[in-house]
């Protein structure tokens, strides 16, 4: 009777409530519908996003991909490195569902190169991974912060090429990458370029396991204060390498190393450098709903490395390398959602370079990267 009286719907003399699809959902069949568990490889793989990014002197974009379970995130790389000069290629997976995240992967890196005798050698490096990374969200209030540290496991084999690759052998090893950072910034308005204060810091440390003896280790930070403005920033940055003399591996490092100069991976490295960045205009115009130009910026800056290394002969090599230049940017926004900024980059050489070429000028594209996200 209680049933009855629950489907007894009054149309209030409205009759169009009775129409063919009136009380529709009286109509469902009572039938039971077994629970199940979505299955861990259900839509493993999920592609949605293409990122860019730069941790200079590395430049990436990156294809994004997260299962339907939000316990891995997978993606595909490339990455460019503009002081050392070499390619690389990567896929890596992060698996969410313990603590801490457990990830692996793979990257193989085209032309490398080290020094013999003051002649470049090239090299190709296949890199498979595993380890682990824990990364802690300590942001509070208008800070914004976060603390990431890991390690992992790392198998290196390097493939010779050019005119060295009957010289020198196939070289295997593998060796652990230790890593931390820690990022704090506040927010900031939309007419900022970048926060008023933050400070970013990295520090890593490889260590090899087997068949080869060698290490490295590298800090490197960025403070970022106002300007004279309240939309201008002023930027300074500093790193610090140093490694084994046993020159037995030639780890990659990421060191940012003056810009305008191609470089090696050196024993002892140390830079510092100053950035002014001030905006030029704010165009505020979009295009057919597929671009939108936001900003033209302008960044000056000076730069200086010094390098510390040895001859085969046991002589030790020292060297400055200084530039200063200016960089135009151009930030824009693509079908209202992915945030690309371009540029073109002056740098003047106030030093030779390692090859002792005499031009002091060079330009070079900036490709579309994103310092810290909006």
């Amino acid at each position: 009777a209680i049933n009855k009286m629950q489907r007894n719907t009054v149309s209030f003399g409205v009759n169009s409530l009775n129409n063919i699809n009136s009380n529709l959902l009286y109509k469902v069949p009572d039938d039971e519908v077994s629970i199940t568990k979505y299955r861990k490889s259900f839509h493993l793989f999920h592609f949605h996003s293409l990122q860019p990014y730069i941790d200079d002197p590395q430049y990436k974009l990156t294809l994004l991909s997260e299962n339907i379970l939000n316990t891995l995130q997978s993606e595909f790389s490339v990455m460019y490195d503009r002081s050392e000069k070499f390619k690389r290629l990567g896929f890596s997976a992060t698996y969410a569902g313990l603590f801490p995240f457990l990830t692996a992967g793979v990257n193989y890196t085209f032309d490398r190169r080290i020094f013999r005798r003051q002649n470049p050698v090239y090299f190709n490096q296949f890199e498979p991974f595993v380890g682990f990374n824990i990364p802690l969200d300590l942001s509070k209030g208008r800070s914004i912060v976060s603390l990431n540290g890991g390690s992992q496991f790392v198998f290196n084999q390097s493939n010779f090429t050019g005119k060295y690759k009957d010289t020198f052998n196939t070289v295997s090893y593998s060796y652990i990458n230790n890593y931390i950072s820690f990022v704090h910034q506040i927010q900031k308005a939309q007419l900022q370029i970048f926060p008023r204060f933050a400070q970013s810091i990295s520090v890593s440390l490889k260590s090899s396991l087997t068949h080869y003896e060698g290490h490295q280790w590298m800090v490197s930070g960025n403070l970022y204060f106002p300007g004279i403005s309240p939309t201008h920033s002023l930027v300074l940055n500093g790193a610090y390498l140093k490694k084994d003399s046993l020159n037995q591996i030639n780890f990659s490092s990421g060191f940012p190393f003056s810009r305008g100069y191609e470089s090696a991976n050196f024993y002892d490295m140390r830079k510092w450098g100053v950035n002014y960045h001030m905006p030029l205009l704010y165009p505020d115009f979009g295009f057919a709903n597929i671009v939108y130009l936001l900003r033209a910026r302008s960044n000056f800056f000076y730069d200086e490395t010094r390098v510390k290394d040895f001859y085969s002969n046991g002589n030790v090599y020292k060297n400055s390398f200084r530039s200063l230049g200016a960089e135009i940017f151009l930030d824009t926004k693509w079908w209202n959602q992915v945030n690309l900024n371009f540029g073109v980059r002056y740098s003047y050489l106030l030093d030779k370079t390692i090859y002792g070429e005499a031009s002091k000028n060079r330009w070079e594209i900036i490709l579309p990267v994103n310092i810290f996200d909006n």
